[in-house]
């Protein structure tokens, strides 16, 4: 019980971090935004901040998901079982890794077949 509460403790303070990034992102672009001196630079910030925020938006909202659905397998005790192959997730995995949702063979076998595609 002791390595699930120290999983969801890490799982939580992974998932506030990034909702803190992302709003001190779109803090600072509010802040670039106001700091416009002529039409031709805004047009150029403005493509800016929307390629930053559908890079940030996509990658943060990966991250929050993969939080979160770890956070439901400790609650519905699928906590250490691979999503793949369900066998035992190694306790050094899920202690560097908590939202791991894959042991490392399933992790790495789907990453070369995502090679071999392209």
């Amino acid at each position: 019980m002791l390595l699930v509460e120290g999983i969801r403790k890490k799982l939580l303070t992974q998932r506030r971090d990034l909702f803190r990034q992302v709003a001190q992102t779109e803090e600072e672009l509010l802040w670039f935004q106001s700091d416009i001196e002529s039409e031709v630079e805004e047009r150029g910030q403005d493509e800016s901040m929307v390629r930053l925020l559908d890079r940030l938006d996509g990658r943060a909202k990966a991250e929050i998901e993969a939080i979160d659905r770890a956070l439901l397998k400790l609650w519905t005790e699928q906590c250490g079982r691979c999503e793949r192959c369900g066998k035992g997730i190694p306790q050094s995995r899920l202690e560097a890794v908590p939202a791991a949702p894959m042991c490392l063979t399933c992790e790495q076998a789907g990453e070369n077949q995502a090679t071999l595609r392209k």
